[in-house]
């Protein structure tokens, strides 16, 4: 009860400190651009890195904050009870292992109507994964060509381009996406009905037997090794030190100016911040 009441007060401390950091930078945009005519040069990087020194301070215990939290985590461990929430596609799977073998014309179209269920759901996975891959392949084709966006043009006409090209293929994927989705909770609630009603008429009656393929040895310990926690560990880990080498990288060359210089000019041209 003590490692849990001390993990909520630091949830609750943390998400201050966070919406307080947050207030903090907006309130130093707030004031550089209360100084004069940004368009003369306010919002140069010299004087955002000037105006940003003390909230990165801040920002820094920020970060010690974010880290005591998983030293407090493991020096105060919580288990939490699990929700016992189970998942359309665990029902369904469990009530598939239990599909009785049966006769008879209501069987049959029992039967038909589970089979035209998956059949659709295979139907609508691939319509989908084909509406992203073209999505995903049109808005490469267009960003990838560095004449949309020319040197000379102003920000604003070449992000409105850009959003006329490729917004209309991002919508699509989403679109796509969402509409999976909800199908397929859609057709595995019906297909559960159908074989819920299907056992209960069919009460009694043996397990059909389930096409069982043979399980490939090497292939089960992959899977039991890419599944562990060591593994997963591992590649975050790998991940998280390459991450942190580009940063070193980026800073040291000066990427970190550009970066911010750029950022600015998006801020000022393109969202209209000014």
């Amino acid at each position: 009860m003590k490692a849990k009441k001390i993990r909520v007060g630091y949830g609750i401390f943390l998400s201050v400190f966070t919406c307080a950091l947050g207030i903090a930078f907006i309130a130093v945009a707030l004031s550089i651009f209360a100084d004069g005519n940004w368009q003369q040069g306010a919002y140069s990087s010299e004087i955002v890195a000037e105006r940003l020194f003390p909230v990165s301070i801040v920002f820094y215990l920020w970060i010690a904050a974010i880290i005591a939290g998983f030293v407090l985590s493991e020096v105060y461990p919580y288990n939490e009870k699990p929700v016992n929430k189970i998942k359309e596609s665990v029902t369904l799977k469990r009530l598939s292992l239990r599909t009785p073998e049966g006769s008879g014309e209501e069987y049959e179209r029992d039967m038909r109507k589970i089979y035209v269920e998956k059949r659709s759901r295979i139907i609508v996975y691939c319509v989908s994964a084909a509406i992203c891959f073209a999505a995903g392949i049109a808005s490469a084709v267009y960003m990838l060509n560095s004449a949309n966006f020319p040197t000379g043009v102003v920000v604003n006409e070449a992000m409105l381009d850009m959003f006329a090209n490729v917004g209309p293929w991002i919508f699509a994927a989403f679109g796509a996406c969402i509409a999976l989705t909800l199908y397929e909770k859609y057709s595995m609630l019906k297909e559960i009905t159908i074989l819920k009603s299907l056992i209960t008429s069919n009460k009694g009656n043996p397990v059909k037997a389930a096409d069982v393929k043979p399980v490939n040895a090497i292939l089960v310990k992959i899977k039991s090794v890419c599944s562990s926690g060591y593994f997963l560990w591992s590649v975050r880990g790998a991940f998280g030190v390459i991450a942190v080498t580009f940063i070193i990288l980026g800073i040291f060359n000066g990427g970190m100016r550009d970066v911010l210089y750029k950022a600015i000019n998006i801020c000022m041209e393109c969202i209209g911040l000014g």
